[in-house]
């Protein structure tokens, strides 16, 4: 089982902040407590109204899941209004130095 990194980021129309900042907080109990989630964390920039999700699932699977649930579904449905641009969610993949990865 591969484990999946993502870093989500939204930025706030301006005078939608707190808003955006009480969406994404309502995210973190009921995604942690999602089968498969090893990490959800919320972080806010220095930079007025940016925001980032770090989160580590256990597979692709979980986090398949996690975007079926409703709580995820709501936050597509209500995001889009408080958002400057779009909501950019990230799949990372470790780089690894060459002398590892031989």
């Amino acid at each position: 089982m591969t484990e999946v990194r993502v870093i989500a980021r939204s930025v706030a129309s301006r005078g939608k902040e707190d808003q955006l900042r009480a969406l994404l907080k309502g995210m973190l109990v009921p995604t942690r407590a999602e089968q498969g989630c090893i990490s959800y964390e919320l972080y806010e920039s220095d930079s007025t109204g940016r925001f980032y999700f770090d989160e580590t699932w256990e597979s692709q699977a979980a986090l398949d899941k996690h975007i079926a649930t409703p709580h995820f579904r709501r936050l597509e449905q209500t995001i889009g209004e408080l958002l400057e641009g779009p909501f950019e969610v990230n799949i990372l993949t470790r780089m690894l130095p060459d002398a590892i990865a031989a």
